[in-house]
């Protein structure tokens, strides 16, 4: 046994302390030394043919200073966006947001008919089951890795 292969578990284990690696079930990521983590993501599954879904998730600032999220990344869309749906008279309207904020010690919650992040060009079929990774980026650079499963479509 090599010496890196004899100390591995080790490092992951100190990695999954400090929260870099999710814990076994993979409920709740956060990126090293951030006081931000992302948990219960899930993608809306997109009717055969369509390119756009919405993922949903909550993420929460366990640290001092306000953050907020400005931007994320994913390759199985060409464009992830931030949205939120507002009442507009008798109809709710969908439009980008610039950012996301994270009071310090508090939460977003992004939901079906609030806050959420778009893809669009989805760059093949999501089926239930399904797993669809990304990156949300904080006004600090920090970027904080997410894994959305993919659920059947619930109304909005």
């Amino acid at each position: 046994m090599t010496r890196l292969a004899r100390f591995a578990p080790l490092s992951l284990i100190a990695l999954a302390a400090a929260g870099v690696v999710p814990a076994l079930g993979g409920a709740s990521l956060r990126a090293q030394g951030s006081t931000v983590s992302a948990h219960d993501a899930w993608v809306r599954e997109a009717p055969a043919g369509r390119t756009v879904t919405a993922v949903f998730l909550v993420a929460e600032n366990k640290g001092k200073v306000r953050r907020s999220i400005v931007s994320g990344k994913t390759d199985i869309a060409d464009t992830l966006e931030l949205h939120e749906m507002k009442q507009v008279g008798a109809s709710m309207q969908m439009s980008p947001v610039m950012s996301i904020d994270l009071p310090a010690g508090g939460r977003a919650e992004l939901r079906p008919g609030g806050l959420h992040l778009m893809l669009f060009g989805l760059k093949k079929p999501l089926a239930v089951g399904d797993t669809v990774k990304l990156t949300l980026t904080l006004d600090d650079g920090t970027r904080i890795p997410v894994t959305a499963l993919v659920r059947r479509p619930g109304g909005m």
